[in-house]
């Protein structure tokens, strides 16, 4: 996985703007637009290799509850799936059902009350970009530039433009989900096995 810098992502929409600066006040507008962009690109699916978290030990409080954060890891942004035993290995492991709420994953069908654990599958949180950002993922880098000149455009009245921009943005990002469906193909992370006893991941 490859970083690009902020830096970067700003002299590309200077450049597709064709011009050699902006404004402060532009830049506090573009990079609030680039961050709405990247967070539209981190919600369009749950499979990012740089967010994705497979299959982790996470505590179960007396509620059977899984709570967002746990000292010393990772803050789950999504759960995705929550197995009793480490899943994806040779075996199969039974997938529990759940629910969320604002103290985390609420498991359904947990087996013995007694497990101090569960398996967690889960995507980490997006963080905010700043000026200084040198962790932009190069494959959200020509969606979000592409898009965030398309917003800049709308703010400035230009819609026609805008909307070629967002066409072309839409292609950057269509091309990466479709990398993910290609590696989808080939794994089970997000798929679901379900039979008339359970549901299992395999």
């Amino acid at each position: 996985m490859q970083d690009r810098t902020y830096a970067d992502l700003k002299n590309l929409i200077k450049a597709l703007a064709g011009v050699n600066d902006f404004t402060t006040d532009e830049e506090t507008k573009i990079l609030d637009l680039v961050n709405r962009r990247a967070s539209e690109a981190y919600n369009s699916s749950p499979s990012w290799e740089r967010y994705l978290i497979v299959s982790q030990e996470r505590n179960i409080t007396t509620n059977n509850t899984i709570p967002f954060t746990q000292g010393g890891l990772t803050t789950i942004g999504e759960f995705i799936r929550i197995h009793r035993k480490k899943a994806f290995l040779n075996n199969s492991a039974l997938e529990y059902d759940f629910y969320v709420d604002a103290n985390g994953a609420n498991i359904l069908n947990i087996v013995n009350t007694d497990d101090a654990s569960a398996f967690v599958t889960y995507k980490k949180n997006l963080d905010l970009f700043t000026s200084t950002s040198t962790d932009i993922p190069a494959e959200f880098f020509h969606y979000i530039a592409h898009a965030a000149y398309a917003d800049f455009l709308r703010m400035d009245g230009q819609h026609g433009k805008a909307l070629t921009e967002e066409q072309i943005a839409q292609k950057y990002l269509d091309t990466q989900l479709e990398k993910i469906d290609i590696r989808s193909n080939n794994n089970t992370i997000n798929k679901k096995f379900t039979t008339y006893v359970s549901r299992q991941s395999r």
